[in-house]
């Protein structure tokens, strides 16, 4: 009867519109940053046609900016609110401090503190000299990889295989963009595009090779650094989503 009763008030938690709103706006969150950084990334080679001028770029680029910043709030909101997994307010502000996932939710902390910055200082960069406002830019670029690894690291829904299309699907935009970026500059600077060629490559190799042997691997709950008792949590949520995803297809 226990067990039942558990699993029952499992389902109710899963099934909570916070449950499924943490996950909505932290993947919309994600697209709207990888449009950002397309954006930023089309200026940076001075990108323009006669039917998509270079001032749509920038003021697209600005827009998902800010409305990356709108659903990171509310993924922030919504992931405060639902008591399924606990974690306070300054735990998703400040990195590292969580019992939950300390590492990976962590990142997602630096990444929200990057994407402030990165709107402070464009709101402020009339009133900043050009050098400090381009170092905390290019600074605040780095919230982008470091979202991505939040994700990953984070998500229960990794393994889901349309959440890592859509995952891969962002990686493969935004580092196709910077392969072509570093393209444009070779003529200038062969030298440092072709180590930003061989590092992008790399990268992706490596995170590649993480990905199969962490977010994606069996036992990365317990790794990841979920407490016993959250695991059982997280088990018992993932079986009442089974279930009811299978009373579904009886229907």
């Amino acid at each position: 009867m226990t067990g039942s009763a558990t699993v029952s008030a499992v389902v109710v938690t899963a099934s909570s519109p916070l449950w499924y709103a943490t996950r909505a706006t932290g993947l919309v969150a994600l697209v709207l940053l990888t449009g950002s950084m397309a954006m930023g990334l089309l200026s940076s080679v001075r990108f323009q046609r006669p039917a998509w001028p270079r001032f749509v770029t920038l003021g697209l680029h600005r827009n998902l900016s800010l409305l990356a910043l709108a659903f990171t709030v509310a993924h922030i909101a919504t992931t405060v609110a639902d008591s399924f997994v606990s974690i306070p307010l300054q735990d998703a502000v400040v990195p590292f401090i969580s019992s939950y996932r300390p590492i990976w939710l962590g990142l997602g902390a630096i990444a929200f503190d990057l994407m402030l910055a990165l709107i402070v200082t464009s709101l402020l960069r009339t009133r900043m000299s050009l050098r400090s406002w381009r170092l905390v830019h290019w600074c605040a670029y780095l919230c982008w990889p470091v979202a991505v690894l939040h994700g990953l690291g984070t998500g229960t829904d990794t393994p889901v295989n349309w959440v890592l299309g859509l995952t891969a699907a962002c990686v493969l935009v935004v580092a196709g963009l910077t392969l072509w970026r570093l393209a444009v500059a070779w003529p200038a600077r062969p030298v440092a595009s072709t180590a930003g060629v061989v590092l992008v490559v790399l990268t992706l190799i490596a995170g590649g090779a993480w990905l199969g042997a962490g977010p994606l691997s069996a036992n990365w709950s317990a790794r990841s650094g979920t407490h016993a008792g959250q695991q059982a949590q997280l088990s018992l949520q993932q079986a009442a989503t089974s279930a009811a995803a299978a009373r579904r297809d009886l229907r």
